[in-house]
């Protein structure tokens, strides 16, 4: 079994490639080529951390078993400087259950997160837009601003200050790297309000932001939270939106975001727009006007790690 690690995997993927990947797999996933159980989400005792168990099969030009093991330690990197994402991401033939091979997760994870969220504003966030307000300074954020400016052309990052060390260098090399004016700012409200596309990637229990910050036109990606009782937006942002998520089933069991809104009387499931699948197929519509607010909602599928493996291993055998 070919074992990939994040370097050879950063040489080997880039982000519109990846994109490219997760919509498809986001179309597989509405036409019902993939299988796919509610995945398994275990919390320890330890440090608020879990592990996540996340099957797939999908069915393409050929079948593959896919499955991700990955922990999720939110304090790893304040205690133990440790990533907060760790883990793995096997590929097997699922006509014979011959292991093929295995990729670091937490790469994976962050790519095909950030291609998500790139996905989503292609349909949803207008075009036209220049300015992102990002809350996160980790991994996943990183991604997230990597595929947005690839779709957009982004001018200017307004990255919202919770005193993270990491903070400086990621302002210096995201803003070397997709040539943008990244600015650090404490001011929450401010960036808010100026911001058309809004991405919110942190381990945050509770709120980011007033909803009645958001400004018309506004679309926010939400990626944070999956735990039920966890969120990143308050229920005015939610009631203010159209709401697209990743999945309606996935969404009910642990999208905090919208659960706890529904659960206050403020949301309701069927005002779900679409999945985001549907809108790719054509079949329920994306951002329809410039003064709407959008939301796109994602807990994480294991269809997204298994269509960014299988292309991997497509890859990697293409180049023997």
């Amino acid at each position: 079994m070919r074992i990939v690690d994040r370097d050879e995997l950063s040489r080997l993927l880039t982000m519109a490639e990846v994109i490219e990947l997760v919509e498809r797999g986001f179309l597989l996933l509405h036409l019902k080529k993939v299988l796919m159980p509610p995945r398994a989400v275990f919390s320890t005792p330890y440090h608020d951390g879990s592990i996540l168990y996340m099957p797939v099969l999908i069915e393409d030009d050929r079948p593959y078993l896919v499955t991700k093991i990955i922990t999720v330690y939110p304090e790893n990197s304040r205690l133990f400087g440790l990533p907060v994402l760790q883990g793995l991401v096997l590929v097997f033939d699922a006509v014979n259950g011959t292991p093929l091979v295995a990729l670091d997760a937490a790469f994976t994870t962050a790519m095909r997160t950030g291609a998500a969220g790139g996905v989503a504003a292609k349909y949803l966030a207008r075009q036209d837009s220049k300015v992102v307000t990002l809350f996160g300074a980790g991994p996943q954020a990183r991604t997230q601003l990597e595929a947005v400016c690839a779709l957009l052309q982004i001018e200017k990052c307004y990255l919202v200050s919770y005193q993270d060390p990491r903070e400086e260098s990621f302002a210096r090399e995201m803003g070397e790297k997709l040539k943008i004016e990244v600015i650090i700012t404490a001011d929450r409200k401010s960036a808010v309000e100026q911001a058309d596309v809004i991405i919110c990637a942190t381990t945050s229990r509770t709120p980011l932001f007033d909803g009645t910050w958001l400004r018309p036109g506004a679309h926010i990606t939400a990626i944070g939270s999956f735990k039920p009782e966890v969120r990143e937006l308050d229920s005015e942002t939610v009631r203010r939106a159209k709401v697209y998520v990743d999945s309606r089933e996935a969404a009910r069991e642990e999208a905090g975001d919208l659960i706890i809104p529904v659960r206050e009387g403020v949301f309701a499931w069927d005002k779900i727009e679409a999945e985001l699948g549907e809108v790719i197929a054509g079949e329920k519509n994306g951002r329809e006007t410039p003064e709407e607010i959008t939301l796109f909602k994602s807990v994480g599928l294991a269809v997204q790690d298994a269509v960014v493996a299988v292309g991997v291993l497509k890859k990697i055998k293409g180049s023997e």
